[in-house]
């Protein structure tokens, strides 16, 4: 999928950044999606053989058309990869935003554990420390408007977004659920279900990790939707839209994404009918059908870029108002 429309305004950039967070020993590896010249040459990237190219002008500079530009984080899921966001990213660019995704250690692609799986709470501190070392930074710290920060993501993602915008991670239910002997063979409970919960400090796991500089959460099949509690997203006070998906394998419409929409009866919440969870992830090859069918799957065959095209619409029109960034 081309990463622009007819009313996209810009080229889209994209590079790598790292930050270190020193504090806890994470060395945060990012990509970046931004806003380029109109004319810079942009080609295809392959971020994996089994998805389709972006397209995209690498290390291009960034445009000079607004001093500052408003700024999304990007979360993938669990297992996944920031470049695998890049239908999502890319887009964002070209209709104006800054994006930064960032590779979750231990919890991400070639690099993953059960240990890091289940410790989501990490996640939104990945992108505290990376807010902290962006907006630092000489070259983008001073192109960045840090009152126009706002957070995405997919899955897992959709959590840390979520997050960010101030909801805590309960893992209760994932633990009863992944150790069950009736249940531990769910699905959704690979990599999760030879945990040792018993080591996990369920308080450290729900504690607030909300970022104030985070003014707007955008979550796609967010993860673990149906173990919240109206405690958890009590303290989520910014615009909020779900998109969720109808045929959602993994996590079942009707006890995960409607439950966590009736605990946010203020968010806008946009369900995708032919959508399954891995509609989120760019579209595959046909070397991806093959070695990757769960990734590839939809609930109706053939729909992706229609669910996407619908999502990134949705995605531009509520950050260009969350973030009053038209």
């Amino acid at each position: 999928m081309a990463p622009s429309g007819a009313a996209s305004a810009y080229a889209v950039g994209v590079t790598s950044l790292t930050f270190e967070d020193a504090a806890r020993q994470r060395s945060l590896k990012t990509v970046v999606w931004y806003p380029a010249p109109l004319g810079s040459r942009m080609v295809e990237h392959t971020a994996s053989p089994i998805f389709v190219p972006f397209v995209a002008a690498k290390d291009a500079p960034l445009s000079d058309a607004r001093e500052r530009w408003p700024l999304v984080v990007l979360s993938h899921g669990n297992g996944g990869a920031a470049i695998n966001m890049s239908w999502f990213g890319a887009h964002l660019a070209a209709h104006g935003f800054i994006v930064v995704s960032v590779d979750h250690p231990g919890n991400t692609y070639g690099d993953t554990s059960p240990e890091g799986y289940v410790r989501g709470w990490e996640r939104p501190q990945d992108f505290t420390a990376l807010l902290d070392g962006l907006l630092r930074d000489a070259a983008w710290g001073p192109r960045v408007d840090a009152a126009r920060i706002g957070a995405a993501g997919h899955s897992m993602g959709g959590y840390t977004a979520l997050a960010l915008a101030g909801a805590r991670l309960n893992l209760a239910p994932l633990a009863n659920l992944c150790t069950g002997p009736e249940t531990r063979e769910h699905p959704g409970c690979d990599e999760l279900r030879d945990v040792d919960y018993g080591r996990i400090d369920m308080t450290v796991a729900r504690a607030s990790y909300k970022d104030s500089r985070v003014r707007a959460a955008f979550a796609m099949a967010p993860g673990l939707a149906g173990t919240y509690e109206a405690r958890d997203v009590a303290d989520i006070d910014v615009p909020v839209t779900l998109v969720l998906a109808k045929g959602d394998e993994l996590m079942p419409h009707a006890q995960h994404g409607l439950q966590l929409a009736k605990l946010l009866p203020d968010a806008t919440t946009v369900t995708l009918d032919d959508a399954a969870h891995f509609t989120f992830l760019p579209e595959c090859t046909e070397l991806g059908f093959k070695a990757a069918a769960m990734l590839c799957r939809d609930a109706r065959p053939g729909t992706r870029a229609a669910s996407q095209a619908r999502t990134l619409a949705e995605a531009v029109a509520f950050f260009q108002e969350a973030l009053d960034a038209r």
